[in-house]
């Protein structure tokens, strides 16, 4: 019995002498650094904005428009067109934009808004239809 109980206790001696020569050190602090390029972008270009008019008609409103912008969460943002006026076939017309939001990180749709004042001519040499284009530029500033 003696036998079998020296070789335990040597190596529980052994082990234990390893165990109290280990040392720790720390805990130490280190940074995690992360450096963001904020961005916009037209997700979805602005669709045609179409107006249906009829010779000295009613005031008429646009359909079409719409639009999607993508921004950096939190990054705000202004939108704007290079003109907020036309004239095509002889049909005076106005857009207007809504006022942005800041960034979501996610698609945010928007229309482009546009009206023409009752009462109008035009020209148009006819017979049936005439259409006319004007194109206008969207851009988004950040």
């Amino acid at each position: 019995m003696k036998r079998i109980l020296l070789p335990l206790a040597a190596a529980l001696a052994l082990g234990a002498a390893a165990t109290a020569d280990a040392a720790t050190a720390g805990p130490q602090n280190f940074n995690v650094k992360v450096t963001l390029t904020p961005t916009c972008s037209i997700s979805q270009a602005p669709n045609d904005v179409v107006f249906t008019y009829t010779s000295f008609g009613g005031a008429a409103t646009a359909t079409g428009g719409d639009f999607k912008v993508k921004c950096t969460s939190g990054l705000t943002y202004t939108m704007g067109l290079d003109a907020t006026s036309g004239t095509v076939i002889g049909l005076n017309y106005t857009l207007t934009l809504p006022a942005p939001v800041a960034g979501t990180g996610a698609d945010q749709t928007y229309s482009i808004g546009g009206n023409m004042v009752a009462g109008q001519s035009g020209t148009c040499a006819g017979p049936g239809t005439c259409s006319g284009t004007d194109v206008r530029t969207l851009t988004i500033t950040y």
